[in-house]
């Protein structure tokens, strides 16, 4: 047996660690002490799970999304209870939440407010996406629980996220992660989402862990090279930083052990790709939290990407298991360490 499959064997579901994602994308971690972890998971508001328009070949469907619901489902399936901490509209589906529970989500901290769930209009157009803002969603409070959190997870979508926030969460936590997507947006006038350059030097030094697309990273650092983009966030004091490529891979860089290469697994099958980057993040999170292996946790993230983006919709995590541990093996196995730069 290979030593990818022995660090997975960890994570059945026996392993006891407890997560918990907010809607905006706050993902959060509970251990024995009754602590969470916040994961800002569709990256902004205090929104939990969004509601998305899909729009592919001139058809539009409509679909659960944001990086807390695929995020904490990844979590989930590797073994950790999870929660999903945030605000939902009157407009969620209540068999969306049902679902979510029988996947073992906790979602008791999900707040119901007044008026419409936070909501994307998303059109792929050969590989890439278009974003239009329709319902921006509501911020997110801060949990009353003053319990001390495992892990935290900052996934916004759209700004939802305060700083007063992020700072309280960092107290209250060992780990903090954040996607970098969600503190990064605006919109224009039509509602078309964009990136505009931000001051995040305050953001990644209170982070841990701190992950980007690298078209991201790109409108943020100026550079096309995501050693360059690695280097920069690691001297603002992250301990990990990840820049994902989509089908052309992901960049892991470490303090401790440098910057290296984990490919993606090629699929001819992908059908939607659509929270992909929060599925990585959930995924290497709970990985991390349990082997503390950054190398594993991203090849096991590079996996489990690939795989949910065979299916649409919550029906991403109906997967094969066995499957899911080969690819991992694999990924692992040709993971490649980049020369000092």
């Amino acid at each position: 047996m290979s030593i990818g499959l022995v660090r997975f064997g960890l994570f059945r579901p026996c392993c006891g660690l407890e997560i918990v994602f907010s809607s905006a994308s706050l993902y959060i971690s509970k251990n024995r002490r009754g602590a969470f972890t916040i994961n800002l998971l569709l990256r902004g508001q205090a929104q939990a799970p969004t509601i998305d328009e899909l729009v592919n070949n001139g058809r539009v469907r409509t679909s659960p999304g944001g990086s807390a619901l695929f995020a904490s489902c990844a979590a989930g399936y590797l073994g950790a209870r999870v929660g999903i901490l945030g605000n939902i509209g009157e407009d969620y589906p209540p068999t969306i939440l049902r679902r979510l529970m029988t996947l073992h989500i906790d979602v008791r901290f999900l707040r119901k407010t007044a008026g419409h769930s936070t909501r994307f209009h998303i059109t792929g157009t050969n590989g890439s996406r278009t974003l239009r803002l329709l319902e921006p969603g509501d911020k997110i409070v801060a949990p009353r629980s003053t319990g001390h959190f495992r892990a935290v997870h900052l996934g916004p979508v759209f700004n939802e996220i305060p700083s007063s926030l992020m700072t309280a969460l960092r107290k209250k936590c060992e780990f903090l992660s954040a996607d970098l997507q969600g503190f990064i947006r605006t919109v224009t006038a039509k509602g078309a989402v964009q990136t505009v350059p931000r001051s995040l030097g305050r953001l990644i030094g209170q982070c841990d862990m701190v992950q980007a697309s690298i078209e991201e990273a790109r409108s943020q650092t100026r550079s096309r090279d995501p050693r360059v983009i690695l280097n920069r966030f690691l001297t603002m004091r992250a301990e990990y930083a990840i820049v994902t490529m989509g089908e052309k891979g992901s960049w892991l860089g470490s303090q401790r052990d440098g910057i290296c290469f984990v490919p993606p697994f090629s699929d001819r099958s992908i059908r939607d790709s659509t929270g992909a980057g929060d599925v990585f993040a959930g995924s290497w999170l709970s990985t991390y939290l349990k082997t503390k292996d950054p190398v594993w946790a991203s090849a096991v993230g590079s996996a489990f990407a690939s795989l949910a983006s065979r299916k649409t919709g919550l029906a991403k995590f109906r997967i094969s298991r066995t499957e899911l541990f080969r690819r991992a093996v694999w990924v692992y196995n040709h993971i490649e360490a980049s020369p000092v730069y």
